[in-house]
């Protein structure tokens, strides 16, 4: 006879003279110690592969999110300096039309008016340029962290956006 240590098969147990289903069922499914420590083990080294990955996704996401901030530091930069360009040609525009003069020839209301016109189209072209290549940049930086779900990692951004459109209306 087999020692208690030693698992016997199902059929095995059915073939004795036992033939109590429930108890063969509970006897072969009975865990025995080097299975216990098997399991033990086994869970040990998910936990630290599940640990490494976890580090591997927040490294990742730092190096990202990083990034991205440069991005939109480099974005929000070039708007600053082009309204800020806008800024000063219609001051320009603004004392030329106050003195009824712009390169020595008169200056009307009307042509104040298209100049403004002129400029602004010219600034919006420039935004548009700028916020053309910030998607591309995008494009790219998603690009590079393929197998990552960089589209839950832009909330901050989501967030600081709002705060900075709602400062600019109130």
């Amino acid at each position: 006879m087999a020692n208690k240590n030693e698992k016997k098969s199902i059929m095995e147990m059915l073939n004795g003279e036992n033939l109590n289903v429930e108890e063969a069922l509970k006897n072969a499914n009975a865990m025995d110690q080097e299975v216990l420590e098997m399991a033990q083990n086994k869970m040990k080294e998910e936990e630290k592969k599940e640990k490494a990955d976890q580090l591997i996704r927040m490294s990742k996401r730092a190096g990202w999110t990083n990034l991205r901030f440069l991005i939109e530091k480099r974005y929000t930069k070039e708007c600053d300096e082009i309204e800020s360009s806008l800024l000063k040609d219609s001051k320009d525009l603004l004392d030329c039309l106050s003195k009824g003069e712009k390169d020595k020839k008169p200056f009307t209301p009307t042509m104040y008016e298209q100049e403004l016109d002129k400029i602004t189209d010219e600034s919006i072209k420039k935004i548009a340029e700028a916020g053309k290549k910030r998607r591309e940049a995008m494009k790219e930086l998603d690009n590079s962290y393929i197998g990552y779900y960089c589209y839950g990692w832009s909330n901050p951004f989501q967030r600081i956006n709002r705060a900075i459109e709602d400062n600019k209306r109130g």
